[in-house]
Parts: C-alpha cells; sequence; structure tokens
C-alpha cells in the first residue's frame, strides 16, 4: 500500500476572488486515495501565497519527512507552487528520497514518468510567468488608487487615521507631533532631552520611532513610497507649515556627526569587540586637526532600550588607536606567551565532535515518527526498521571523534623574539594593519583597557 502526502493551499486572494477553499481540495484528494487505496496524511497553507515556500509551515513540514512517503499528491499544480527556482528544488529533494508528486486534476502532471517532468517544468514556467504579470497590474492599480488619494496600505501612519480609503489627520496626535517638534526646537536640537520628553508623550514607542517622526515628510504633505526616494504631493494632508519642519531637519544636520569614510582602514578596524556585549567596536575618525584621530566605541553603548533611558551596553569609554597600538607593542610577548601556554594541546589530541545540530535533527525525526506509528499512519514493521535506522545514527553521530592537531604558533614565536620595535617602526601604515591581521584574531575592550587578546 502506497503511503501519500495530500497538500492543499489557498491565498486569502484566492478565496476572496474565486471561491477557492481547502475543502474542496481535500475532499478530492481523499476521494482519489480511497479509490487508488492509498494511506494518506495532509498538509495544509491556508491563506499563504504559492509565490514563496519560506512562510509555508505545511509545506515544509511536509517535505522534510518526503523520505516517509512514496507520493505527494495535489489538486493542480499551482497550489504546490508558481516559482521555477522553488519547484525545481522540491522536485530535486523529492527524487533524492525516491518520491515522485502528481496533480490529481492534471493527467500530464506527474514526475514518475519523463513526458510528466518535462510537462512540469514547462506549467511552472508558465505559472511564474503569471505571477510577474500579476506583479505589474498590481502595480498599475496602486498607482491608479494613489493618483485617487486612496490608500495602498492598511499601516496606519502615527498623526493619521485611515477613513472612506484615504489618509485623514487625528487631530489629537498631529498636535502630539507638533509639540514633539517645538520641543525639539526649544532643547536646540538636544537629542537626550527631547528622547526624554518622547517616552513621556509617546508610549511604547522607542527612539527608532522618535527619529522617524522627526524626519517624516508625509508630516508637510510630502508621502515617500516605501524604499524609494519618491515624494508624491497632494495625496496625504500636511501636519504642519514648511518653517517648523524645515527648522527642525537644520537642527539634525547640525547635531549629526560627520563621518567621513576613508579608502584605507584603520588598523585595527574589524579586530577590536566589545568585551560586554561581544560586537564588534566602530570606528570613529576625527579629522579636524593634521594629525587625525581615531577612536573604538561599542555602538550598542550609543543605542537606548525601546521605551527607557537605558543604554544596550555600558562599555560607554573609548578607547584610542595609538593606545591600542603601543599596547600591543609593549606587551606582545609576554601576551603571546600566556595564549600559548594555555592554549597549547598535545599533538593528536581527540576529543568529540560537536554534532549537536545535526543530534537535534535526528531526535526530531525520531519523535515525528512516533507521531506517525501512534497516529497509525505507518505499521509497526515500517516503524521498527525506520527506528533502528535513526537511532543508529543518533549513537554514531554521539561517539563521533575527531583528532584536533596541535594548534600552529610558530608565527607567534617568531614574533616574541623579534625586535618589534625596530621592524614595526620602518612600516608603512597598510604593512602595520597586514602584521596585525595576521598574528591577531580578536582583541575586547571594556571601559577604555584591553581585558584580552586572541591570536590566529
Amino acid at each position: 500500500m502506497k503511503y501519500v502526502a495530500c497538500y492543499c493551499r489557498v491565498s486569502t486572494d484566492e478565496q476572496a476572488k474565486f471561491g477557492f477553499s481547502i475543502q474542496a481540495q481535500k475532499d478530492a484528494l481523499e476521494k482519489y486515495c480511497k479509490e487508488n487505496g492509498y494511506k494518506y496524511e495532509f498538509y495544509i497553507d491556508e491563506g499563504i501565497s504559492a509565490s514563496s515556500m519560506k512562510k509555508r509551515k505545511a509545506l515544509n513540514e511536509m517535505l522534510s519527512k518526503c523520505n516517509v512517503f512514496d507520493m505527494i499528491l495535489f489538486t493542480k499544480l499551482d497550489r504546490l507552487s508558481r516559482n521555477v527556482l522553488d519547484a525545481n528544488n522540491i522536485n530535486k529533494l523529492l527524487i533524492d528520497n525516491k518520491c515522485t508528486m502528481k496533480a490529481i486534476d492534471e493527467d500530464d502532471v506527474d514526475t514518475s514518468t519523463a513526458d510528466g517532468t518535462f510537462i512540469f517544468n514547462l506549467k511552472v514556467s508558465l505559472a511564474q510567468r503569471e505571477i510577474g504579470k500579476t506583479s505589474e497590474r498590481i502595480k498599475f492599480v496602486f498607482k491608479n488608487k494613489r493618483e485617487k488619494g486612496e490608500i495602498t496600505s492598511g499601516t496606519k501612519k502615527y498623526g493619521y487615521d485611515i477613513v472612506n480609503k484615504k489618509y485623514q489627520i487625528n487631530q489629537s496626535e498631529a498636535q502630539n507631533i507638533i509639540n514633539l517638534y517645538n520641543y525639539f526646537i526649544k532643547v536646540n536640537g538636544n537629542t537626550q532631552e527631547t528622547y526624554k520628553y518622547f517616552i513621556q508623550h509617546f508610549k511604547n514607542k522607542g527612539y527608532d520611532a522618535m527619529s522617524n517622526y522627526l524626519r517624516e515628510t508625509s508630516y508637510i504633505g510630502k508621502y515617500k513610497l516605501y524604499r524609494k526616494n519618491i515624494y508624491i504631493d497632494n495625496y496625504i494632508p500636511r501636519i504642519m507649515n514648511d518653517d517648523l519642519f524645515y527648522t527642525v531637519q537644520n537642527l539634525l544636520k547640525k547635531r549629526e556627526k560627520t563621518s567621513i569614510r576613508t579608502s584605507n582602514p584603520s588598523l585595527f578596524s574589524g579586530l577590536i569587540f566589545c568585551n560586554i556585549c561581544n560586537t564588534r567596536m566602530c570606528k570613529k575618525q576625527d579629522n579636524r586637526s593634521t594629525k587625525k584621530l581615531i577612536r573604538y566605541c561599542c555602538d550598542n553603548a550609543s543605542r537606548r532600550k525601546v521605551g527607557s533611558m537605558e543604554y544596550k551596553c555600558s562599555n560607554h569609554k573609548l578607547i584610542r588607536e595609538e593606545y591600542v597600538e603601543k599596547y600591543l607593542l609593549d606587551n606582545i610577548a609576554s601576551i603571546a606567551k600566556k595564549y600559548i601556554n594555555t592554549n597549547a594541546v598535545n599533538s593528536n589530541q581527540i576529543i568529540k565532535k560537536n554534532n549537536s545540530k545535526e543530534i537535534k535533527q535526528i531526535e526530531n525525526k525520531i519523535l515525528k515518527l512516533k507521531d506517525l506509528y501512534l497516529d497509525d499512519l505507518i505499521d509497526k514493521k515500517t516503524y521498527k526498521t525506520d527506528y533502528e535506522t535513526l537511532n543508529r545514527k543518533l549513537n554514531e553521530l554521539k561517539n563521533e571523534e575527531i583528532i584536533v592537531p596541535q594548534k600552529d604558533f610558530s608565527k607567534l614565536k617568531e614574533i616574541i623574539n623579534l625586535d618589534i620595535y625596530k621592524i614595526y617602526g620602518v612600516l608603512s601604515d597598510e604593512e602595520k594593519r597586514t602584521f596585525w591581521l595576521r598574528i591577531i584574531d580578536k582583541i575586547y575592550i571594556e571601559n577604555g583597557e584591553i581585558k584580552e587578546v586572541t591570536f590566529l
């Protein structure tokens, strides 16, 4: 007796426009399975588009268990996929697991035959073309709606309500925005003081929201298209006059720190990490003097938690690049010796391999196998055979050992015996950076001090 998976899908749009239903698909598939004497199991994605696999939980669950099925059934090919890449990936996965697929309402879609596989690829290509055409039609409809002043999204902007498919000013929220702008001007663009005001008057909103509100062009009647630098006039009503808005924009520009990007990175860019939150620290460069001043800071130490004055990290103190450089030059030999002694291992040391990810996957498969047996979807013999196979693989993963070769500290030992200042002094900035990149893995900083250095 063949054991098959029955897949059903319908998008919200298809339900509304064409009356497609999950129940109709289930009835057709169940009838087909009974007529052919198949043992079957349903996987259903309701209200989800076929354009992508990522959001289809039932489909992904079914495919993860495809090795236990003889065939995947669906009513029509467009229920499974309209994306060429996804469809071919599904087909390859099924082939690798000796499983075929068939559309019961389309006799020519059956990957158990050569002709069926050809038709399968052809129909998927045509379906993807239809998706592209549909996307173009939707863009045209949205453009037409915007020209009529109708909204194209259900997302509400702060300061507005949606009434009869159009934006309408929410007077209380609009006044709140105007008060925020006036307060920002009052404190001369002090963002910290403004944020204190913001969290008192805008509940459950964070720093990013405040930053966005202070730059929102919709408040002067200029609607910005999502992720595009295109602005539409006469589409959304203005909340404030231009003078108030642009006064705030000028203050924001003055408060922003100028970040000058250079073609040459600093000596330790990418090597310095925060010892508290373990994130890579950022470079800050001051070019006001003839001699460039480079410092490193933890980016999280300047970011506040949502709805709070508390920072994401307490590592506020910056560290100068010249201090890091001098510290390493003065102490590289002693740091390297200590690191070698701490991390040296015996040659060909045998340790257990970390297979935690693979072990978790096998354990999940065993649980799913048990569910299939308890639901009477597989017989005892099949369960026992598959369980023994999975359990054997699980034990192999748990007991797998690897030989860890001794770490090569030869380059590090050479550094210890060098006259470091003499050699380092004749290097260019680019050569100095290369020197550190070849031996150092990470430098951990906390409150302006170097806490740890790890080597490659």
